[in-house]
């Protein structure tokens, strides 16, 4: 395994899903519906109005709203998607594109030249601003990133050059296209899994091998979960709700002094792994048992930034609210795990939509040696296939020759069954 990491990508009809591993441990997971996804990254060309007291703007798919700004009504403008929108709102668009590479990422709106604060030692640092702004187009900027650190100068002046070169690409398609389109299309899933955790390993799983020996399924469920286990004696309970996110703290025993802090700590860190496992965002309340000191409290504090440094997402240690809840606020691009796979907030079940993925999954695997399968599923289940998820039908109907989905009232929640059709 890369010292970076790995990324497992196994596809299955209708969806693939996204191990990240780091040190052996499963770390996040994506799930990826061929029926909605990602735009993130994409760049397109659209038309600006104001809806809500937002500037907002149709996309080739869906639409998205500006972020850094209002726009006039009527305005064609290039943006990019930064993030997916919440329970299938408006995507996230901003207007200062930045065009990622693996060392390098240009900025054609800022035209400074960054250097990260990983990259040490003067006259590297100088050497690489040198090469790195003669490859550059005057006026446009650029960032030299943590993984830029070792490469050669060669090699960094050439990604830089690339990616001014595509943005030219972008802004002289722009002039001969009509809104709304793709300039630059969302990259591939495959794509965002490498810049998500720049030098990992990337895995194409395609049968499934790789995924269920990095203990896939059970990581699923456990991100799934309403409450997990952190460490011996220490659980969270996770509430995900549309304005913020609680996690409880649940001590099997009642700790006092530093045995309390030391809990407590423990308590912290696993919040964070489980907030990046399940790719919760937005604001999140851990709600720990009360500790008496002000310096208790910046312990837990600290173990907790400490905790989400290697997180690619960004965090912000906002405090401690009255009522002893450590506020914070994690700013992932993506949607929340159960937004894909489970039912609407309030339900702890998995939505029709992932069960549907589940036994499509099998019916891949078992398929063989029946000449007309029929998959029998429960009746919800039947009712996402023959709406949203008929394409993945027709497109499965392809590929075996010939299939029938039935509902089957008789079936459990999470069952299914294949057999003949004649």
């Amino acid at each position: 395994m890369s010292p970076a990491g790995r990324a497992i990508l196994h596809a299955t009809p209708g969806v693939t899903r996204v191990l990240f591993l780091q040190g052996g441990e499963i770390v996040e997971i994506w799930v990826e519906g061929d029926d909605a996804p990602s735009l993130i990254g994409g760049v397109a060309l659209v038309t600006a109005r104001t809806a809500g007291g937002a500037s907002v703007a149709d996309l080739p798919t869906g639409s998205g709203y500006l972020r850094d700004g209002r726009a006039n009504d009527g305005e064609k403008l290039i943006v990019q998607v930064t993030g997916d929108g919440p329970g299938g709102k408006r995507a996230v668009l901003r207007r200062r594109v930045e065009l990622a590479g693996d060392g390098v990422v240009l900025t054609p709106f800022q035209p400074e030249l960054g250097i990260a604060a990983t990259v040490t030692g003067k006259a590297r640092r100088a050497a690489i601003r040198t090469a790195v702004a003669l490859a550059l187009p005057d006026g446009i900027g650029a960032m030299v990133r943590s993984a830029g650190a070792d490469r050669h100068l060669e090699d960094l002046a050439a990604e830089a050059a690339r990616l001014a070169g595509l943005w030219q690409m972008i802004t002289d398609k722009a002039t001969l296209e009509t809104p709304p389109c793709w300039l630059l299309p969302p990259p591939d899933l495959a794509d965002r899994a490498a810049a998500h955790l720049p030098g990992a390993e990337i895995v194409v799983d395609r049968d499934g091998a790789a995924f269920r020996a990095a203990g896939g399924e059970e990581a699923l469920d456990r991100a799934l979960a309403r409450s997990v286990a952190v460490a011996d004696g220490i659980a969270l309970v996770v509430e995900e709700a549309e304005t913020a996110t609680l996690i409880d703290v649940n001590l099997a025993r009642s700790p006092r002094g530093e045995a309390l802090v030391g809990a407590n700590i423990q308590a912290a860190v696993g919040a964070a792994a489980v907030a990046r496992l399940r790719g919760l965002r937005g604001t999140l309340l851990i709600d720990p048992p009360r500790m008496r000191g002000r310096a208790d409290r910046d312990r837990v504090a600290a173990a907790l930034a400490e905790a989400t440094a290697s997180d690619p997402a960004p965090w912000q240690i906002l405090g401690w609210t009255p009522g002893g809840m450590l506020e914070c606020l994690r700013e992932s691009p993506r949607r929340p795990l159960s937004e894909d796979m489970l039912s609407p907030l309030g339900e702890r079940r998995r939505s029709a939509r992932a069960r549907a993925w589940t036994a499509l999954a099998r019916l891949a695997r078992e398929v063989g040696g029946i000449a007309r399968p029929r998959l029998s599923v429960p009746e919800d289940v039947a009712g996402w296939l023959e709406g949203p998820g008929a394409f993945i039908v027709a497109a499965e109907r392809r590929r075996l020759g010939a299939l029938t989905v039935a509902a089957d009232p008789t079936l459990g929640p999470e069952d299914s069954r294949i057999d003949g059709n004649g």
